[in-house]
């Protein structure tokens, strides 16, 4: 029995999965080299075990204040980490403003790489940037779950694509973000609220919604996230959400990030006339070729109502492979860019997959050297509006790490750290009926006392309502005013929710975060 005979069971999670560690069995080992070279080259070895923490990211210090220019790849991480902590829409440039030190150019880096008589290279100033991808998911597997949260969030406002599913590199099976994700919370004016000037506002993770995604299958000659953002962005208002090869180091060689699945999503505002999309839709991008990242693929056509596979040409391998997928829910359209010399057999074993997959000629798009790219995006967009009007299937993100599980990846928010702090927090929100009221009663600080101290405080400074009292003897009534509300301030005890609140963090380990679950052994 070949494993296309097997893959063509995918009712069968148990037997897939048992398939899939067979493919990733050989090439983890050099997937987990690669991940150790780049940890030694961005000096973060030491945060394998004992994860970068929030506190650490969040330390005043000298170096955590300048403005500096990454000078090393050790400082990449750092450099990252501030910036998007700082909201920086630059936060994931990895270029090397100066020359590595000298410990980087040892050995074999120093020799030249001559292209001609008048111009040449060092191989050291070719290798010394990294992929922004290999950087982020080098920094996020030396994270804790609650800095992964805080990352996530911020690149969540700088508008960048998030990782959904991070490879496997430190770990026999690659992990879906969720708890990651849990504190994002999205606006949106939906076409039906238009007339009305509601709007929508979710947190992210509990949000219905239709989801496409876009994968590769071989080589392929134009950027698919470079056509994703194009897709993506309104007009006139470009934005790369996600990194391509013309994004600064973009065009670096991937080094571990191959096999990382990342999302963005698309929010209408309420305008018809400028909406790309009537309501909210998901787009996941997979990073490398799916017939080696078969197991990720197998997740985004559980969870996709819709995948669109890029792609130069089909022969009898690639052919077998997609017609292991027969069973499978997901509406199939194949991406062609004409660049190989034979596209009649490209087309021939399309033709056999039509009725496979169900495909029509609306399925096939062609991008070729005659293709205008401007209204090849008009069209991706249009089939990604029918998409939507036929009624798909929605799934949120909590669903997708049902899915997730069953096909043996592993969700963070399995950890133990994550679900102590969640059942924490639980502990705290089933008290909450009304938000105003229970501010009101257990944050009572902040209230009443809080307005009239800042009012007495402000006055204190400005004295702008003395009139004709004497400055001393204003000054002395209102530093009694002060004390009296001082003295209403120390008279509140602790309420029930802030001695939960404080229960939780005394009891919560920061090296919890580090241990894994009994379930990911």
């Amino acid at each position: 029995t070949s494993i296309f005979d097997c893959l063509s069971h995918p009712g069968d999670l148990q037997g897939s999965y048992l398939i899939f560690s067979f493919m990733f069995s050989l090439p983890f080992a050099e997937r987990s080299k690669a991940f150790q070279d780049i940890l030694s080259r961005l000096n973060l070895e030491k945060y394998r075990s004992r994860k970068i923490r929030l506190r650490d990211v969040l330390e005043i210090c000298p170096e955590g204040i300048k403005n500096r220019i990454p000078e090393a790849l050790r400082d990449l991480p750092w450099h990252f980490l501030r910036k998007v902590m700082a909201v920086n829409g630059t936060a994931r440039n990895t270029s090397i403003w100066h020359k590595a030190p000298e410990e980087e150019m040892s050995g074999d880096d120093d020799k030249e790489l001559h292209i001609d008589d008048n111009f040449c290279v060092s191989d050291a100033e070719i290798k010394v940037s990294l992929h922004p991808l290999d950087v982020l998911c080098a920094v996020l597997l030396c994270s804790d779950s609650f800095l992964q949260q805080e990352i996530l969030s911020k690149m969540s406002m700088c508008q960048f694509a998030l990782p959904l599913l991070l490879p496997a590199l430190d770990i026999h099976k690659c992990t879906l973000l969720l708890w990651a994700m849990r504190d994002i919370v999205r606006k949106w004016r939906p076409h039906s609220l238009a007339e009305s000037r509601g709007f929508r506002e979710e947190s992210l993770v509990l949000t219905s919604m239709l989801t496409i995604s876009f994968v590769r299958l071989g080589s392929c000659s134009f950027s698919k996230s470079k056509l994703l953002n194009d897709v993506l962005s309104p007009s006139q208002q470009h934005h790369n959400f996600f990194i391509h090869r013309d994004t600064e180091s973009g065009n670096v060689l991937r080094q571990i990030a191959d096999g990382l699945v990342e999302i963005s999503w698309y929010f209408p505002g309420g305008n018809e006339n400028s909406d790309l999309f009537p309501e909210p839709v998901a787009v996941t991008n997979l990073r490398g070729d799916i017939e080696t990242q078969w197991l990720q693929f197998s997740f985004l056509t559980e969870v996709s109502s819709a995948v669109f596979i890029v792609t130069e040409s089909i022969s009898e391998r690639e052919y077998e492979l997609l017609s292991s997928l027969k069973e499978s829910t997901a509406k199939y359209y194949f991406i062609l860019n004409y660049k190989n010399e034979k596209p009649m057999e490209t087309l021939g074993f399309l033709n056999k997959l039509a009725p496979v997959l169900k495909l029509s000629k609306s399925q096939l798009l062609v991008k070729d050297s005659t293709t205008n790219n401007a209204g090849f995006v008009k069209k991706v967009q249009s089939t990604i509006g029918n998409i939507m009007n036929s009624s798909p299937k929605t799934v949120s993100l909590e669903a997708m790490a049902v899915m997730a599980r069953d096909l043996g990846i592993q969700v963070d928010e399995d950890c133990q750290a994550c679900q102590c702090a969640r059942k924490c927090a639980e502990d705290i929100i089933a008290e909450i009926r009304d938000g105003a009221k229970y501010k009101r009663e257990m944050l009572r600080l902040q209230g009443d006392p809080w307005k009239n101290l800042a009012k007495v405080e402000k006055e204190l400074c400005r004295m702008k309502s003395q009139g004709d009292m004497a400055t001393e003897d204003y000054k002395s009534e209102l530093k009694q005013k002060w004390l009296e509300i001082r003295r209403q301030q120390n008279q509140c005890g602790l309420t029930n929710g802030l001695t939960k609140f404080i229960n939780g963090i005394e009891h919560f380990s920061p090296s919890a975060a580090c241990k894994p679950h009994p379930l990911w052994v």
